[in-house]
């Protein structure tokens, strides 16, 4: 018997007993698919958002806006979860927990990006968006949630300089107000991300979300009722009225729906790496509806992105031939 046959033969028995061998997880499925389709969304959210919230009569104040699709989401995935015959309890040593992070991580998150949006544009909110995984490496490493592997460390810094050429304007990365704001949104977005994997792995991915989208309408509930008195529903579009539903069921709803159950099974870091995927589809989706400019630069910057993703996802398994190299068989 060879070294090579020796040693797998012992890997599978011991003793006369079989061996459990380690599950060995698909390099692309179903948490991935729904990730696409996620960001997908989120990019179709950034067009649809910068088109409903301003200040003129036929648009949405942006708390307004706001404050009408966060309840809605929250009372859409109860009832689907309530007709599948599903449970929308809350555990009670569960609920501060969930109110921190649907205020430091969901509320926070939204007020600054909708502010941020409202000062700059749907591509650049979509190109900063883009750190978000270079925060989740950062939070995730630091917290001990979950540990980077080098792999998805080098799919992280590769697509950083894509991000990166992406804000590239006149010789320099061009930023403005607005984009630093909504940075700081990435940075609780990131927090967010990070900590509710302990939400969802004690919770239906769709029920976590409902619950998180319910405390933080309330906390969104002042700015609501102060912008109130500024806005004049008879004047506003059916289009913004159309933007609101898709802003609604589908960047909301699906996507963060989507987005719990990808982190469930995928973990955080993972999921962070998917989240380069945002600008591609913003970009490419604020030029087909709003007429943003996409120049060379940032198709360059998008390939290096999608490399940086591909890095990420190829497949790395130690087999018993490999590992035979460095074996050494019990005496």
């Amino acid at each position: 018997m060879s070294h090579y046959e020796w040693l797998n033969s012992y890997l599978n028995t011991e003793s006369g007993k079989k061996v459990a061998q380690p599950d060995v997880k698909p390099a692309f499925g179903a948490p991935d698919i729904a990730m696409i389709v996620t960001c997908f969304l989120w990019g179709i959210g950034a067009v649809v958002v910068k088109n409903a919230i301003g200040s003129s009569p036929d648009t949405f104040r942006i708390f307004v806006f706001n404050g009408l699709r966060m309840p809605l989401v929250s009372l859409i995935l109860f009832t689907g979860v309530k007709l599948t015959g599903g449970s929308i309890r809350l555990d009670r040593k569960h609920v501060r927990f969930v109110a921190a992070i649907s205020f430091a991580g969901m509320f926070l998150h939204i007020v600054t990006s909708l502010i941020g949006l409202n000062l700059s544009s749907a591509s650049n909110m979509g190109i900063v968006f883009a750190t978000v995984p270079l925060f989740i490496l950062v939070v995730s490493f630091v917290t001990g949630v979950e540990r980077p592997t080098a792999r998805l460390t080098a799919g992280i810094l590769i697509g950083l300089p894509g991000v990166l050429s992406l804000a590239w304007s006149d010789g320099r990365i061009s930023f403005n107000p607005g984009d630093m704001i909504f940075l700081a949104s990435c940075l609780f977005w990131a927090l967010y991300t990070v900590y509710s994997k302990r939400l969802v792995d004690s919770y239906n991915p769709t029920v976590a979300i409902a619950w998180v989208f319910f405390f933080a309408s309330l906390y969104q509930m002042p700015l609501f009722l102060y912008q109130l008195r500024d806005q004049t529903w008879g004047t506003v579009s059916t289009a913004n009225w159309i933007n609101l539903a898709i802003g609604t069921i589908g960047s909301y709803s699906i996507a963060n729906a989507l987005y719990y159950y990808a982190i469930r099974h995928i973990g955080p870091v993972r999921v962070g790496i998917y989240n380069n995927l945002t600008p591609v589809f913003t970009l490419l989706l604020a030029n087909l509806v709003r007429g943003e400019t996409i120049t060379m630069m940032k198709i360059t910057g998008l390939t290096v992105i999608l490399l940086g993703i591909a890095v990420t996802k190829i497949p790395v398994r130690t087999t018993a031939r490999a590992a035979a190299k460095n074996f050494i068989p019990p005496r």
